[in-house]
């Protein structure tokens, strides 16, 4: 008796679960009709394992028909995640040439722990850092830091949208941008490195976390992608985004942007390296970002550790490759 129970409590977990994650599927599909579609496409990974999940569950049910849909919805995950899911990062080509390693962490404006951060960026050593969330508390606490970086660009803000390009090579032309949204910080400028320059933007975009929010952030990637045009003007120099963009490469918002601008997602050939929440591995998703141009080959992307924020740091090696 107490099995026929046990049995029945899962099947019936299992059909809600189903039919949860129908509903959520087919919302990602509207992704692009409003912010509630678009935020579902961004857990596609998470869709993903529920499907493999309940696939495994119905089967051992013996309920072909539910089995069957969950397939179908794996499937579907699998259609969107697929480039993700077998990282090839041992088929990079590795360029001649110096390389030059970048760091961008998101600090969060109420993260404390500065210690740790010091340490990590002491013992990482980058040749260009981006900080986001940059407050003055952050100045203060990183100053032993940064002072190793003779060239910069930086705007402090005691709320979430200060930010910061730190840079053991010259910058030029630097600038700060609020991306059409007043009160956020962007940089954008020419980075003098010993293989060429680099036309380099580092964003931190709004949170998509209500649907003015969101159109916020996608007046930003509206304004991005004008900024950095279709695509490198010849002799130019090649182009690079990085930063938090509150978006996961599933947000048909993101696929726009690539095709608008040409750009390319280097973290692609490592995988997903979900770096937001830190605090909630299974939830986990992809919004810290390094967009690259073809004449750029970036050899290395990592996910770095848990250093009291609640995004992980993004560690990329890149050569130019003209």
């Amino acid at each position: 008796m107490a099995s026929v129970t046990v049995r029945g409590i899962v099947e019936r977990g299992a059909w809600l679960a189903l039919a949860g994650l129908l509903l959520a599927s087919l919302l990602a599909q509207l992704g692009r009709f409003g912010w509630l579609p678009e935020l579902a496409t961004h857990f596609r990974i998470q869709y993903l394992a529920v499907a493999l999940l309940l696939a495994v569950v119905f089967a051992l049910l013996r309920r072909p028909v539910p089995a069957l849909l969950a397939v179908a919805l794996l499937l579907l995950q699998v259609w969107y995640t697929g480039d993700y899911l077998l990282p090839s990062a041992s088929q990079r080509a590795q360029p001649a040439g110096e390389p030059v390693r970048l760091l961008s962490l998101n600090l969060y404006y109420r993260n404390h722990d500065h210690d740790a951060v010091r340490d990590y960026l002491r013992a990482r050593d980058p040749d260009v850092l981006v900080l986001s969330e940059l407050t003055p508390e952050w100045v203060r606490e990183l100053a032993a830091v940064t002072a190793g970086y003779p060239y910069w660009k930086s705007v402090d803000q005691r709320g979430p949208w200060g930010l910061g390009v730190f840079s053991r090579y010259p910058l030029r032309e630097a600038v700060a941008l609020d991306l059409g949204v007043p009160g956020s910080v962007n940089v954008r400028a020419i980075l003098e490195l010993p293989g060429g320059a680099l036309d380099l933007v580092a964003v931190h975009l709004s949170s998509p976390t209500s649907a003015a929010r969101a159109a916020m952030r996608n007046r930003q990637l509206e304004a991005l992608a004008k900024l950095l045009g279709p695509a490198a003007v010849s002799g130019a120099p090649p182009r690079l985004l990085v930063g938090d963009m509150n978006l996961t490469p599933f947000s048909p918002y993101f696929a726009t942007l690539l095709a608008q601008t040409g750009l390319r997602d280097a973290r692609q050939p490592d995988g997903l390296l979900g770096s937001w929440p830190s605090w909630l591995p299974p939830m986990q998703v992809t919004i810290d970002h390094c967009l690259v141009d073809a004449a750029l080959a970036a050899t290395r992307v990592r996910r770095g550790p848990d250093v009291g924020s609640d995004h992980y740091p993004l560690e990329v090696t890149l050569f130019v490759v003209r």
